[in-house]
């Protein structure tokens, strides 16, 4: 097990932080199982290839494309080639983490509903090494990816259905790629590429959660470990985003 795994089993915070978090998702869950009977397309894109739920423990990294502005967050995951939601809301994520030699993806979209919420988009894959593949660049990129069909349950309707999933995860090297706060608000270079994302004064929700923006795609720590930086063993969330690359290098051997 790798040193930032061993950490996380053993944070009571975080697993705490975890456990709330499926509490919540077994209601929205609930929302979206009443919701299906009136709207039937809510159920097209929520499947589990384990059985759900699980506890989960482990360290968690969202793929996010560069700046993520709130209007496109995340990278992109296909199911049976729809591209399932990039925005970012409160509960949404779209996480990499590694259980034994399996490639986990985490990924859930939101949308809000009379006093609640439920999945526009919910999925909990596993991958084992035969399904998916990574690459290291010369300029010391990491992508991973996956493009095949797997038995999925749908867990609105409870049945096996076949579906083919597709993305190509990327973490660039994000050392000297790391804006501050003080220069993205600014800075009139920056405020030109936020405007293709719904006009200049949109900042990107990094920035209120981290205190700097990104200019390249690549792994966050999930908002739960980054509040708990110290705990993991990180000074900032700075020096964390700066060292994620060292947890794949341990799973990934390379």
């Amino acid at each position: 097990m790798c040193n930032l795994c061993e950490r996380a089993k053993d944070i009571p915070e975080y697993l705490e932080l975890l456990s709330k978090m499926q509490e919540e998702d077994a209601m929205r869950l609930a929302t979206s199982k009443e919701l299906a009977e009136e709207i039937p397309i809510v159920g097209r894109s929520i499947y589990t290839s384990v059985n759900w739920p699980v506890k989960l423990y482990h360290p968690m990294f969202d793929a996010r494309v560069a700046y993520s502005v709130p209007s496109n967050y995340f990278q992109p995951l296909y199911l049976n080639g729809e591209k399932q939601g990039v925005m970012f809301a409160h509960g949404a994520m779209r996480s990499i983490f590694f259980a034994g030699e399996r490639l986990m993806v985490f990924s859930k979209c939101l949308n809000h509903y009379r006093e609640g919420e439920f999945f526009t988009s919910f999925l909990f894959l596993h991958f084992e090494p035969s399904e998916y593949k990574y690459n290291i660049a010369e300029d010391g990129t990491l992508s991973i990816s996956a493009n095949l069909e797997k038995p999925m349950k749908n867990l609105i309707t409870g049945k096996i259905e076949e579906k083919k999933v597709m993305f190509t995860f990327t973490h660039k090297p994000v050392v000297g790629r790391i804006v501050t706060r003080e220069r993205v608000l600014s800075s009139a270079q920056f405020r030109t590429i936020y405007a293709k994302y719904g006009g200049a004064q949109l900042r990107s929700a990094s920035i209120d959660m981290e205190g700097y923006a990104i200019t390249v795609p690549h792994f966050a720590p999930h908002p739960y470990m980054l509040q708990l930086h110290e705990k993991f063993g990180y000074k900032s969330n700075r020096e964390f985003q700066e060292h994620v690359i060292d947890y794949f290098k341990q799973h990934l051997k390379f």
